[in-house]
Formats: C-alpha cells, sequence, structure tokens
C-alpha cells in the first residue's frame, strides 16, 4: 500500500482521537489516570481483533522487554501528559506543537541513512514550522503557557522516543512493533487499575466512559498503521500530526469557529508546507 494512503488512513483514525481526547478532558471531565488508563485497556482490547492480520512476531529477550517497556513509558507520558495539556489548549494548537517533532525527525532519518539532505525538503520543513510557529503563538493570551511547559516538552519527547524505538525495534526484528505495543498497552492498563477507578467511574458516567472507549477502536487501527509507516520514514511519521492539523482546520472551518489574521494565515503556510513537502518526497 503506498505510504500517502497510509498516511490518510492514520490521519482519520487519529483524528476521531484527537477530538475525542478533547471530549474527554473538558466535557467528560476525566482524570489524567482514568482517561490514560481507559486508552490503554480499550486499545489492547480493539488490538486483539486486529492481530490476527499483523506480524505477530514475538521472541522475549531482554533487549525486547526493553523495548516493551520504553513503548510503555512513552504512551504513558503521551496519555497523561496529554490530559494536563488539554485543559489549556485545543486538540488543533496540540497538533500545531507536534510538528516540532519534524525537526528532529528529518535529521534523524539522514543520521540513520534512510533519508538525504534536500535544500527543497527543508526549505518545505522550515515554511511549515513558521506556519506551525504562527498558530501556537496566536493563543498565547488565553493560553497559561508556564502551566504546561514541562508536560508539553515531556509530550513532545514522548512522541519523537516512540518513533525511535520502533525503528529500533524494526531494526532488531525479534519482535514485531504491534506485538510490543500490545504488550505496553497492557502493562500499562495494569499499572494504572488501582488509580483508575473504574467501576466508580462506569457507574457515574457510563455514557462517556463508553464514548471515550469505542474511539480508541480506530485508535487501535490508527497505532497499527502507524507502525508499518515508521518503517517507512521517520519524517514520513513525523508528518501524521500536521497532516492532522489540516483536517482540524477544515473541521473548525467548518464548525464557523473564530480566527485571528495570525492564526489563519499560520493555518495556510503549515498547509502548503506539508503538501509541498508530499510533492516533493514524490
Amino acid at each position: 500500500m503506498p505510504t500517502i494512503v497510509l498516511l490518510l488512513l492514520v490521519v482519520a483514525c487519529y483524528t476521531i482521537t484527537s477530538l475525542n481526547d478533547k471530549y474527554a478532558v473538558s466535557k467528560a471531565k476525566l482524570t489524567g489516570d482514568r482517561m490514560t488508563f481507559i486508552m490503554a485497556a480499550a486499545t489492547s482490547v480493539f488490538m486483539l481483533f486486529i492481530l490476527p492480520f499483523s506480524d505477530r512476531n514475538c521472541a522475549f529477550t531482554p533487549l525486547t522487554i526493553l523495548f516493551i517497556i520504553l513503548l510503555f513509558l512513552s504512551k504513558l507520558f503521551e496519555f497523561l501528559m496529554s490530559a494536563k495539556i488539554l485543559t489549556e489548549l485545543s486538540a488543533f494548537e496540540l497538533k500545531a506543537w507536534l510538528g516540532t517533532v519534524m525537526f528532529l525527525s528529518y535529521f534523524t532519518d539522514i543520521l540513520m541513512g534512510t533519508g538525504t539532505f534536500t535544500a527543497a525538503k527543508t526549505l518545505c520543513i522550515a515554511l511549515t514550522a513558521i506556519g506551525l510557529i504562527m498558530i501556537a503563538a496566536s493563543g498565547k493570551r488565553n493560553i497559561n503557557y508556564k502551566r504546561i511547559v514541562l508536560p508539553l516538552i515531556l509530550y513532545l519527547a514522548s512522541k519523537y522516543g516512540y518513533g525511535l524505538t520502533v525503528t529500533a525495534i524494526n531494526a532488531d526484528g525479534r519482535i514485531s512493533p504491534t506485538m510490543a505495543l500490545f504488550f505496553a498497552l497492557i502493562l500499562l492498563a495494569i499499572v494504572l487499575l488501582p488509580r483508575s477507578g473504574i467501576k466508580e467511574l462506569i457507574k457515574e458516567k457510563p455514557k462517556e466512559t463508553a464514548i471515550v472507549a469505542l474511539a480508541k477502536l480506530p485508535n487501535a487501527f490508527g497505532l497499527l498503521l502507524e507502525n508499518a509507516i515508521i518503517a517507512v520514514s521517520m519524517v514520513q511519521y513525523s508528518f501524521i500530526q500536521p497532516l492532522i492539523i489540516i483536517v482540524l482546520f477544515v473541521i473548525s472551518l467548518i464548525n464557523r469557529e473564530k480566527y485571528s489574521k495570525t492564526n489563519f494565515a499560520g493555518s495556510l503556510i503549515c498547509i502548503a508546507g506539508i503538501l509541498l513537502f508530499q510533492v516533493c518526497s514524490l
């Protein structure tokens, strides 16, 4: 399957998840522990139905166990930190900040020998970065960045670290990224179970809990497709989140949300950089 098709499928899955994450924090009022437990538990359950169609290569060695632990930590920080960040940022703004991972991923591909330096691609990344900065800067007056700066740094590091770990898993070959992620999510759910208060949550908010859990079905598909993209290129992986920005931007226009001139201009610049990069990659 062409990489661009995989990208579009992942974007569709993760857009649903992104909107649901904001719902979990702002409307369902879930704590970080509860939100993370539901994400891990529901995603691992849905993965059971996908595993028969996936690479189930699995050998437990000290190195593969280390890979599972690293994925566990990356998802732990990603889920917990997103719950904190989304109290201040919209799903759109969070995805904008994730664009900073592009720089690291691009040069990581070059260092690993899976990518080559080109002026055109670098220019596209710079253009995208300018748009992302404009989007983030447009919300400074309404957002308390001091409150979320550390969670934001940890969140970005977890996303970049996830890509590096999956790349290392593919290179090692003794366990598939899908199986490693499956075990990592199970471990995450087990660790957070005592702090989740899941029984009380189901009684207090049965509808909200069900909505948050069911949204992990497309998330499970997205994770599997995302691993396939990482196997091809770290840069392509890094563009998943900016592409989601485009979809969220279109959705916001349909919903007639108000934009400042800086935010609107930054969104258009970001979209232009992303599309031009894809053209350069053809």
